[in-house]
């Protein structure tokens, strides 16, 4: 029963540290998360990540944390973002982060998680840390930040209306909501990101649609 009460207490989003220092047994560590997960107690997401059983859960298992747990260092972003806030009329077929490492893909579980390059320069800022009542928390890029991510990862474009077409017909934008984005912030980050695309053509977008 205590270990149960410091899986309900640790969970329910746990790596392997934290359920190694679980239960105060000794012993081996391995043998004892196996023996948690045949009885049900933790289920595995991937290899090293768990969630605890839905009866030992005092929340529900938040998908943003276990995003920055399963591979890392990553934040949220891209189309996951961009769906939550509205912004693009389809959903997020996965949860989908940005990581300064190579592109990895995970099936678990939970279902699908997808994590997409970005160099040191694009990857740097642009996030925040984002927190449920119990003081847990993830990394999340803010909305602007999201769309900047997606447009890098879709290749440089060479005109202002070659970006208009990949954000409003390939992406499909909403075009009210993208006026409505924090416009400072858009294009201070704009001038981070490396390439024309940022500088020089969504400079001149912005002040069109701003016009």
């Amino acid at each position: 029963m205590a270990v149960k009460r410091q899986l309900a207490e640790q969970g329910p989003e746990l790596d392997f540290l934290a359920v190694a220092g679980i239960g105060g047994e000794k012993g081996n560590v391995r043998d004892k998360v196996s023996r948690w997960l045949k009885a049900g107690d933790i289920i595995g997401v991937v290899k090293g990540i768990y969630v605890t059983a839905p009866e030992l859960r005092k929340r529900p298992v938040s998908l943003e944390i276990l995003a920055n747990l399963i591979y890392g260092p990553s934040y949220v972003s891209f189309e996951y973002v961009l769906a939550r806030e509205g912004l693009i009329p389809e959903a997020a077929t996965s949860l989908t982060s940005a990581t300064p490492k190579r592109n990895r893909d995970f099936d678990t579980p939970l279902g699908p998680f997808s994590y997409r390059h970005l160099p040191a320069a694009a990857y740097s800022f642009g996030w925040t840390r984002r927190e449920l009542p119990d003081g847990s928390g993830w990394l999340e890029a803010h909305p602007e930040k999201a769309l900047l991510d997606w447009l890098y990862r879709s290749g440089s474009l060479r005109s202002v209306s070659a970006l208009e077409e990949r954000l409003f017909e390939d992406l499909r934008l909403d075009q009210e909501l993208f006026r409505d984005l924090d416009r400072e912030r858009l294009a201070g980050y704009a001038a981070l990101m490396p390439g024309a695309t940022f500088r020089v053509h969504l400079a001149k977008l912005l002040g069109r649609l701003h016009a």
